[in-house]
């Protein structure tokens, strides 16, 4: 008994130890990166994004782009305010580490198409 309990315990360990190092990075938006003008919608359908993963915003920062999560609520305004994550550094990386709908967008350029969401 105490064998199976163990062989079970090694096998459920090795199970969640396999699953965070199968966690991808995703440039979003591919070679086009963060900017005005891209269907971040279609590349979003074109990616398999699970809980774990990591995107990657990689955009110019003398344009005064940025990165904000945002709640649904947020979202819909167009408001950063609040933002549960934003950053101007030109590279950002946000873990995706809880499960549901994710809002980006960079403030200021909703009207650009500077915005996403991703269900993990």
């Amino acid at each position: 008994m105490a064998s199976s309990t163990l062989k079970f315990m090694a096998l459920f360990l090795f199970l969640i130890l396999f699953d965070v190092g199968m966690a991808a990075e995703h440039t979003v938006g591919d070679q086009l990166g963060w900017r005005p003008l891209v269907n971040y919608y279609s590349w979003v359908r074109s990616k398999s994004i699970k809980l774990g993963d990591t995107l990657v915003f990689n955009y110019d920062t003398t344009k005064d782009y940025s990165v904000a999560e945002v709640t649904q609520y947020k979202f819909i305004a167009c408001n950063a305010s609040d933002a549960k994550f934003f950053d101007k550094s030109g590279s950002s990386r946000v873990t995706l580490s809880d499960s549901g709908q994710h809002y980006f967008m960079a403030e200021g350029h909703c009207f650009d198409q500077m915005v996403f969401s991703v269900l993990v």
